[in-house]
C-alpha cells in the first residue's frame, strides 16, 4: 500500500490527508488552460509556457477510451474572477482533476456489445475489446452514454482551443496592421519559406535593440562629427545635377510612354527594384516642368537607363529597325554618363540604376559590361546597408530596399547560372525578409496604404527567389567535374520541391492551359536542373553516366515543350486578343533564349523531333527581339547540318552519336564557355586565335591532324557567323532541316537493318585525335552496300 500512497500537500482547505494518487505519467499530454471569451487579450507567452507555481488541467490517459478530464464541467462554469486564482489554489484545483480523473478511470465506457451482455470491455483506443474479437463482431461505440470516448473530447477542446488562438490571432495582426499593413503578408511570406526550407540550419539570432529616448542631440553630434571619419547609415537623397555636367533634353512624353510602359509589363514583373507611383510622380514633375532642373544625376540615370530597357520591345506601331536598337543604345550611354563618376554619397536610386543598366546590357549581348554594372550594385547595396535589416525605415522605404535586394538578388543567381561564373551575394548574407506580395499600387508614395487584397498564390517574383535560393548549393555541386548518383538524386528532389510552392497549372503533369508569364518561372527551375544534368556530358564521366545525363536532360526537354504547348494553345490569351508575338514579346530574355537553345540541341540529338518542333516555334516567335537568339539560330543550324550529315552517311543511330565526341561537344553548346569544365580546350594554347580563315566545320587540308573519317566537302551556309545578327533570319531553314531529320528517321526505321550497315565497323569510337582520324582502308571484298562516299555525293546533289 505503501507504494501506491503519497502524501500530498496540504489543499486549499488546510486539508492534508493520504490520499490515493496515481504516479505521475511523463508521457500524458498537458491541457492547455482554456481562457473564457470574456476575458481581455491573454498574455502571448503563457500559451505555450508555464510558471513553476502553475500546473494546467491535464488529460488523463488510459489504456481504455475514458473521459478525457473530470474536470471539464467545472471549468466551463469558471467565470471571470475564477481565473485569477492564487498558485496554491491552482495547484488544488489540478490535484483535485487528477483525483477525479482517477476515480473516473473505473467507469470505461463499454461498446454497445458488451453493454448488451453486461460484461466488462477492455477496448482500447487502438484496438477491439477481447469479447468483440472471440466473437468476430465489430467493436463500436454508438450508443448515447453521460460520458464521451477521450478521443472526442480532445477533438472538440482542440477545437474551441483554435478557434480562441484564432481570435487572438485576429487582434494581433489587427494591433500590427495599424502600423505596418505589409507585415501580416511578409509573415506570411516568411512562413512558406520556412515550410520550403525544412531542416536548414538557422543563423545567428539578432535581438532588437531598444529606443533611446531624448537621444536627438545626441544623434546629432553624432553625424557632424563623423564627417571625414565613418558614414552612418541615413538615406542620401543626392544633390541635383553639377553646373559641369551637360544636362541632357527630357525625351516626348509619348516616347516615354510607350517605353515606360514596355519596361513596366516586362523587365519590372520580373525585378521590381523601383516604386512605380513615386517615380511616375517625379516624371511628371519633369513633364510639367520640362526639365531635368533640381534632378539628382541619379534619378536621370535611371530615368534613361528604364527607357533603355523599354527599347527592348519591339514597338506595335511600327517595324523593328536598327534605329530602335541605336535609341536604346543611345539612352544607355545618357544613363552611364549620368551615374558616373560615383560620387561620395551613395543612395537606393544609385543602385536601382545600375541594376537596371545591368539588365539592359544582358538583353542587348554585352555580357562583360552588364556582370560590371551588376557587382556594382551588389556593393552600392552593401554599402547601403540595406541587408541585414532593421526597422527604423517607414513602411514605404523598407518594402523598396527590401525589393531591390530581392530584385539584385536574383539576378545574381540567374546570371551566374547561366554563365558559369561565381556569385556576388553569400547565402548568408540575405538576412532580410521577403517582399511583399502586393502591387505597387497598393503602396502610395506618401505612406499611407490602400486595401491590401487576399494574399496572392506564390508566383513571379516571389517564386523565383524561393527557386533561385537553391542555386547556392547547386553551385558548389557544379564545382565538381563528376556530379555523383546521390548527389544528383537529392538536387533532383530539391528542385522538383519548388514547383510544389506553385499553383496547380505551374506543374509538369498538369493538362490545364498555362499563361505565358508563367514561362520564366518554370524555367528557372528546368533549367537549374538541366544545368546539373549537363556536367556529366564530359569525357571523365562513364558511358553510363553520359547516357543517363542525356537521358535527364532529354526528359528536362520534354518537359519544356509540355509548357509552350500548353502557352499556345491557352484560349484565354487568344479570347483577350492578344496574339502570339504580343504574347512571347512579354516573356522574351537572354535566360528563355539560352534554355530553348539547349533543349532543342538535345531533342534533335535523341531523335525527339516533335518536341524540339515545339521549342523551335517558341523560339522562332523571339527571332530578332534578342541578339543572342539570332546566335542561337545559327548555332542550331550548323549543329543540325552535321547531324544530319551523320544520319545520312550511316551513323545517325543513338548509340553511334554517343560515342561521337564531335557531335556531343556541338550538342553541349555553353558548357564549353567554362575554362574548368570544359574539355574541348583541353592541350591548346588559349591565348593563339581560333577564329581563323577557315570556315566551322571545314576540316583541315595542311599539317597537323589528318580530316575526320567521313568528313564533307564544306559547304557554304548563310548561318555562319560571316553574315551577321542582324539580316539572319533562317528559322524556316532550320525547321525544314529538323523536319528532314524526322523523314530519315522514319525512313531508316522502315527499312531493313541491312540498308544502313556500313562498310565499316559502326561501333568504332570518333574522336579528336589523329590516329582515329585517318580515313578507313578500303576492304578486299566490296560490300553490295552503296558505300558512304556515294551515298554522300547523292546527298550533295540533292
Amino acid at each position: 500500500m505503501s507504494s501506491t500512497t503519497r502524501t500530498t500537500p496540504p489543499n486549499a482547505n488546510g486539508q492534508s490527508s493520504q490520499t490515493m494518487v496515481p504516479p505521475p505519467n511523463p508521457f500524458a499530454m498537458k491541457q492547455p488552460y482554456i481562457h473564457p471569451t470574456t476575458l481581455p487579450t491573454p498574455n502571448v507567452p503563457q500559451i505555450g509556457s508555464r510558471s513553476p507555481g502553475y500546473s494546467s488541467h491535464s488529460y488523463s490517459h488510459s489504456t481504455s477510451p475514458s473521459t478525457a478530464s473530470g474536470s471539464l464541467p467545472e471549468l466551463q462554469n469558471h467565470d471571470g474572477a475564477g481565473s485569477m486564482r492564487s498558485p496554491t489554489q491552482m495547484s488544488s484545483a489540478n490535484l483535485n482533476a487528477q483525483k477525479r480523473a482517477y476515480r473516473q478511470r473505473r467507469k470505461d465506457p463499454s461498446c454497445d456489445a458488451c453493454r448488451e451482455r453486461k460484461v466488462k470491455c477492455d477496448a482500447t483506443e487502438t484496438s477491439a475489446c477481447s469479447e468483440c474479437s472471440s466473437r468476430n463482431h465489430r467493436c463500436q461505440f454508438t450508443k448515447e452514454t453521460n460520458r464521451r470516448m477521450s478521443s472526442i473530447k480532445q477533438v472538440q477542446d482542440l477545437q474551441s482551443q483554435i478557434a480562441e488562438l484564432t481570435q487572438v490571432n485576429s487582434q494581433l495582426r489587427t494591433k500590427v496592421s495599424d502600423k505596418d499593413p505589409l507585415e501580416a503578408d511578409r509573415t506570411d511570406m516568411k512562413r512558406r519559406y520556412s515550410e520550403a526550407h525544412v531542416g536548414a540550419t538557422s543563423g545567428p539570432q539578432r535581438m532588437s535593440v531598444p529606443v533611446l529616448h531624448n537621444f536627438d542631440h545626441v544623434r546629432t553630434n553624432i553625424i557632424s562629427y563623423a564627417q571625414g571619419v565613418f558614414s552612418t547609415p541615413h538615406g542620401n537623397h543626392g544633390h541635383g545635377v553639377e553646373s559641369s555636367w551637360h544636362m541632357p533634353e527630357v525625351p516626348l512624353r509619348t516616347d516615354f510612354v510607350y517605353f515606360s510602359q514596355a519596361y513596366h509589363v516586362t523587365i519590372h514583373e520580373s525585378y521590381p527594384a523601383v516604386h512605380w507611383p513615386t517615380f511616375q510622380l517625379e516624371v511628371d514633375a519633369v513633364y510639367a516642368s520640362r526639365s531635368f532642373e533640381g534632378r539628382p544625376r541619379a534619378w536621370i540615370g535611371l530615368f534613361f537607363a528604364i527607357l533603355a530597357c523599354g527599347t527592348l520591345r519591339p514597338r506595335t506601331d511600327r517595324p523593328m529597325s536598327p534605329s530602335v536598337t541605336s535609341t536604346g543604345q543611345a539612352m544607355f550611354e545618357i544613363a552611364t554618363s549620368a551615374v558616373q563618376p560615383w560620387p561620395q554619397d551613395l543612395s537606393v536610386t544609385h543602385a536601382q540604376a545600375a541594376l537596371v543598366l545591368s539588365i539592359y546590357a544582358s538583353e542587348s549581348n554585352m555580357r562583360s559590361v552588364s556582370s560590371m554594372w551588376l557587382a556594382s550594385a551588389v556593393r552600392i547595396a552593401q554599402e547601403l546597408q540595406i541587408c541585414p535589416e532593421v526597422d527604423c525605415w517607414s513602411a514605404v522605404v523598407g518594402e523598396t530596399r527590401r525589393r531591390l535586394w530581392w530584385a539584385i538578388y536574383v539576378r545574381d543567381r540567374i546570371t551566374s547560372l547561366e554563365t558559369s561564373r561565381p556569385m556576388l551575394i553569400h547565402e548568408d548574407d540575405c538576412e532580410i525578409s521577403l517582399p511583399s506580395s502586393s502591387a505597387d499600387h497598393y503602396i502610395t508614395p506618401n505612406g499611407s496604404f490602400r486595401g491590401i487584397p487576399e494574399p496572392v498564390p506564390c508566383t513571379g517574383f516571389l517564386a523565383t527567389i524561393q527557386i533561385t535560393r537553391s542555386y547556392a548549393p547547386l553551385s558548389q555541386a557544379l564545382k565538381s567535374s563528376v556530379i555523383m548518383p546521390k548527389t544528383l538524386q537529392n538536387f533532383d528532389e530539391q528542385l522538383r520541391s519548388k514547383l510544389l510552392i506553385l499553383p496547380e497549372t505551374y506543374k509538369p503533369d498538369s493538362d490545364g492551359y498555362f499563361d505565358s508569364k508563367g514561362l520564366p518561372t518554370v524555367f528557372a527551375v528546368l533549367s537549374a536542373r538541366f544545368h546539373l544534368y549537363r556536367r556529366n556530358f564530359s569525357p571523365v564521366s562513364g558511358p553510363n553516366e553520359r547516357t543517363n545525363a542525356l537521358n535527364r536532360c532529354v526528359s528536362v526537354a520534354e518537359d519544356t515543350s509540355k509548357y509552350v504547348s500548353r502557352v499556345l494553345h491557352n484560349p484565354v490569351m487568344q479570347d483577350a486578343g492578344k496574339n502570339w508575338a504580343e504574347r512571347v514579346a512579354l516573356i522574351a530574355s537572354n535566360t528563355v533564349c539560352l534554355h530553348l537553345w539547349r533543349c532543342i540541341l538535345v531533342l534533335c540529338f535523341r531523335s525527339e523531333y516533335d518536341a524540339a518542333l515545339m521549342c523551335l516555334h517558341l523560339s522562332k516567335a523571339i527571332g530578332n527581339l534578342r541578339k543572342i537568339n539570332v546566335g542561337c539560330g545559327r548555332h542550331i543550324g550548323f549543329v543540325l547540318d552535321r547531324l544530319l550529315d551523320r544520319v545520312r552517311s550511316g551513323h545517325g543511330s543513338i548509340q553511334q552519336l554517343e560515342r561521337d565526341e564531335e557531335m556531343i561537344a556541338y550538342v553541349s553548346g555553353d558548357a564549353q564557355s567554362s575554362l574548368e569544365h570544359s574539355w574541348v580546350w583541353s592541350g591548346t594554347d588559349l591565348a593563339l586565335s581560333t577564329s581563323q580563315d577557315v570556315f566551322p566545320g571545314a576540316p583541315r587540308q595542311s599539317g597537323g591532324d589528318e580530316p575526320m573519317r567521313d568528313a564533307l566537302p564544306y559547304r557554304p551556309s548563310s548561318s555562319t557567323p560571316t553574315n551577321g545578327t542582324t539580316d539572319w533570319d533562317e528559322w524556316a531553314k532550320i525547321e525544314h532541316t529538323v523536319r528532314q531529320l524526322m523523314g530519315e528517321h522514319v525512313h531508316r526505321n522502315t527499312q531493313p537493318s541491312s540498308y544502313y550497315l556500313p562498310p565499316h565497323n559502326p561501333v568504332k569510337r570518333v574522336q579528336l585525335a589523329t590516329d582515329i582520324l585517318s580515313p578507313p582502308k578500303t576492304t578486299a571484298n566490296p560490300s553490295p552496300t552503296p558505300s558512304s562516299t556515294s551515298r554522300i555525293s547523292i546527298a550533295n546533289i540533292i
